[in-house]
């Protein structure tokens, strides 16, 4: 039997880790010294927040009905939290922990490139259990997503 998530369980995953996101970048920006870092971090955490507000938007216009939403609603949504809790650094305290326990720029860098990576390939695993017809917004998520990877890869090859 497949399992199958609507489009909105996907985006409020991807709302949750933003949030996440968010809360790293943010932590992280304040510990880094070198300026380039700092300036990078603290863009990266306004672009979560973008990113936030953009899958905030997106699953208030979705309109789901009965068949595409789960029988078992409250059951799923557990389901979904131990998922995401087991891949990502969820919840604002497990992020900021993160940030602060990064013993060098270069560990913070790569803990972020870590995430973005998990989380690019969490939204790929999503694509095979979401229903066809709610593919492209999830592919959107993607294509946000990869843009972090770049722009952390670029500094971590230039300056650090």
């Amino acid at each position: 039997m497949s399992i199958f998530f609507s489009v909105g369980e996907v985006v409020e995953m991807a709302i949750n880790t933003e949030r996440s996101g968010q809360a790293f970048y943010q932590t992280a920006s304040k510990l880094a010294k070198e300026k380039n870092l700092k300036k990078l971090l603290q863009y990266l955490a306004e672009e979560e927040g973008k990113h936030l507000k953009v899958f905030q938007g997106f699953y208030d216009t979705l309109k789901e009905g009965p068949e595409t939403t789960p029988y078992n609603w409250e059951e799923a949504k557990l389901y979904l939290k131990a998922l995401v809790d087991s891949r990502f650094f969820t919840g604002s305290d497990k992020a900021i922990q993160m940030a602060k326990e990064a013993k060098s720029e270069i560990e913070a860098v790569n803990s972020a490139i870590n995430f973005e990576k998990d989380t690019l390939l969490f939204f790929y695993e999503m694509l095979e259990v979401i229903k066809s017809h709610d593919r492209d917004l999830v592919k959107k998520i993607i294509e946000e997503e990869k843009k972090h990877i770049r722009r952390l890869s670029t500094m971590k090859s230039k300056s650090l």
